[in-house]
């Protein structure tokens, strides 16, 4: 049941991400609100660490046969060119619609080949890889003693999230040129990360997670607030936010949350059946709000989010819009999850 609260919690953090750096950006720390949506947005930044976890602590407990690891892979590619082409029929309608672009399915495909569709779809291009890797991983896992696992963490999360940050204010510290761990890259130290978690770690105390996601949030805030004064005016000052490699203090706020969300739910004793079957439920329009949440965003960022912010303090404005994308969204994906044929992909 944890596992699903976190999709979902995920699903609503990635809209966050792609939205409230829309208030922070137009403001400076002279501002209050400046400091709460700079918060705001690093409290986000979790949402992709927490979906490959909670992709780690399913997945890699299993052995799959490479026929079904190959289902799993052949889902996500239908799912990326489905849901593409349903973006690029969107751009199409909104620019100049004509079935020639419409029935253009090799301009389409090269497109689609080189650059995602939309914003968020890097993901999916990532997972890809990621299912191309997993019946490897899995052996990997089953192998694997706790202490296996602990330095495969240590050194994707040492050489991928800690030393970069060293490494930004004390550039002679990079590594060599040719020194390289590529069997350590950090998205499979975030997958196993998962798989620690939800298959090692013992009760935790409440209060120290709370505490870890705190000073987490507040490190990168911090160090936000100096690079704004480091960097010329108007460059971008926000380093910690790369998608593919989030920060030391990234990584360990999700590794906490992980925690605390596990723990409270751990809390409850026999849960019944119907209560967890509606958490699956509700768990199970994560991905179809990821897929859905970049359109409906672009639909409504000047509808919505443009003359509200104009009206009411800004970070306001856009917490609003931020629930309101996430409620179309999973609406959607509720009716997609009962369409037959969609079930099975989103």
């Amino acid at each position: 049941v944890y596992l699903d609260f976190i999709r979902i919690l995920a699903a609503f953090l990635v809209i966050v991400n792609h939205t409230n750096s829309l208030v922070f950006e137009k403001l400076a720390p002279s501002d209050p609100t400046w400091w709460l949506s700079v918060t705001w947005y690093y409290l986000s930044k979790i949402a992709v660490p927490l979906f490959i976890m909670v992709s780690g602590a399913c997945l890699l407990p299993r052995q799959d046969t490479y026929k079904k690891a190959f289902g799993r892979f052949l889902r996500v590619l239908i799912v990326l060119v489905l849901f593409s082409y349903a973006y690029y029929l969107v751009g199409v309608w909104e620019t100049y619609w004509t079935w020639q672009k419409v029935l253009d399915f090799p301009a389409f495909f090269a497109s689609i080949w080189a650059k995602e569709i939309t914003d968020s779809f890097w993901y999916l291009y990532f997972y890809l890889g990621l299912m191309v890797m997993l019946p490897i991983l899995q052996r990997m896992a089953s192998a694997m003693q706790k202490r296996d696992v602990q330095y495969l963490l240590t050194l994707s999360i040492g050489f991928f999230a800690l030393w970069p940050l060293v490494t930004h204010y004390l550039p002679a510290f990079a590594f060599p040129k040719y020194f390289d761990v590529p069997m350590f890259a950090l998205s499979i130290g975030l997958f196993f990360a998962g798989y620690y978690i939800h298959t090692y770690t013992a009760r935790s105390s409440q209060a120290l997670n709370v505490l870890m996601i705190l000073l987490t949030v507040a490190a990168s805030v911090w160090l936000t607030y100096l690079e704004y004064h480091r960097v010329a005016p108007g460059a971008k000052y926000w380093f910690m936010d790369e998608r593919t490699a989030p920060s030391l203090f990234v990584i360990v706020c999700a590794m906490a949350t992980m925690r605390l969300i596990r723990e409270g739910f751990a809390s409850r004793e026999n849960p019944g059946e119907g209560y967890v079957k509606r958490w699956a439920a509700v768990g199970g329009c994560a991905f179809g709000i990821y897929l859905l949440q970049d359109l409906v965003i672009a639909e409504t960022r000047y509808r919505f989010f443009v003359p509200v912010s104009n009206a009411i303090n800004p970070l306001l404005a856009a917490l609003i819009w931020e629930i309101g994308v996430f409620i179309i969204a999973f609406a959607i994906a509720w009716v997609l999850k009962h369409i037959p044929l969609m079930r099975k992909l989103v």
